[in-house]
């Protein structure tokens, strides 16, 4: 088993892994404890199949205003293996979900649209807009939203990855 195979793998999943997701990725590593970042590795991809594309100009900026770096991301696609090495999957909307379930449903019992996850009251919309091509403000609201979320789920985050190295 490699040394990524023993970590809790995280992956977000947007469209085409330039905004959304990176920024979610690079969020949720700055927000992790440093007691858990050699238990945890936090992945994202692209359901449009792009790769080594930079996140956007506008996605850099506002996530370096909340403390993250994604200067150095390079898109991904979401593939087979990168979907069989998540322990879960938070998409930024339904139809991102919907792809992944149909064209992995091995794997749909681990793949939640991020605003949906562990809440009680469900949004009639979860999706997270996606600022691709629009201005800054824009991917401020997105980022803030994404940022909201985040906070929101890394306790129950923090449960299944004590619990996965409780059963390792």
């Amino acid at each position: 088993m490699s040394e990524d195979e023993k970590k809790f793998v995280v992956l977000f999943v947007c469209s085409g892994n330039s905004c959304r997701s990176p920024m979610a990725e690079g969020l949720f590593r700055e927000k992790l404890p440093q007691e858990m970042r050699d238990r945890v590795l936090v992945r994202s991809a692209g359901t449009l199949g792009l790769t080594g594309q930079p996140a956007s100009e506008n996605a850099v900026i506002v996530a370096r205003e909340h403390g993250a770096d994604i200067s150095g991301h390079r898109s991904r696609a979401v593939t087979s293996e990168v979907i069989a090495g998540a322990d879960i999957i938070f998409t930024m909307a339904r139809h991102h979900r919907d792809y992944i379930t149909a064209n992995y449903p091995a794997w749909r019992d681990n793949v939640y649209v991020l605003r949906d996850f562990a809440r009680k009251n469900k949004f009639d919309d979860p999706d997270i807009f996606d600022p691709i091509g629009r201005d800054i403000e824009r991917y401020r609201a997105c980022c803030a939203i994404i940022a909201e979320e985040i906070e929101r789920v890394m306790p129950w985050l923090f449960e299944l990855i004590d619990r996965k190295f409780r059963e390792d």
